[in-house]
This record gives structure tokens, sequence and C-alpha cells, in this order.
């Protein structure tokens, strides 16, 4: 398998924004982990880290979503780039 440069060149910030931001826009766990040469693994324990920090949450119908903390991140992150 063929490495993604994309994101091996990505520090851990910019690893969290990229998988908080593609949450926000309703990406799966498989579609998100197509950046991540298909280690869904890695994806998910970013996602349970995201949810440990209280950045997204599972709503009723077992979708992530974007908590008010994890939109304040993405928007100080964009200001700071």
């Amino acid at each position: 398998m063929r490495k993604n440069s994309y994101i091996h060149g990505l520090t851990e910030s910019q690893t969290l924004a990229y998988v908080l931001r593609s949450i926000s826009e309703g990406k799966s766990e498989e579609q998100i982990g197509e950046r991540f040469d298909g280690d869904i693994i890695l994806v998910k324990t970013w996602i349970d880290a995201l949810k440990q920090i209280h950045y997204i949450v599972t709503n009723q119908f077992n979708e992530l979503v974007i908590t008010s903390d994890g939109k304040n991140y993405l928007q100080k992150f964009d200001s700071d780039r």
C-alpha cells in the first residue's frame, strides 16, 4: 500500500482539525480513513480522543456531531493559520 503523504505531513493539531472538520462535514469514519491510508483503527483513536475532550459526541441517531467546544477549536485553529 502506498503511503498517503497528506496525512503523514500533518502535525497533531492539524490532524485533529482535519478529523474534526471532516466530522462536521458529515464524513464517515471510512471516508476519513481514506486520508489515513485506510487505517480505520487510527481514525477511531482520533475520534475517541475527540470524544474525551468533548469536541464531538454521538447523538441519538448514533451520528457523530461536533460540539460548541469543537466548533470553537476549529475557529481558533483557522484564525491562527
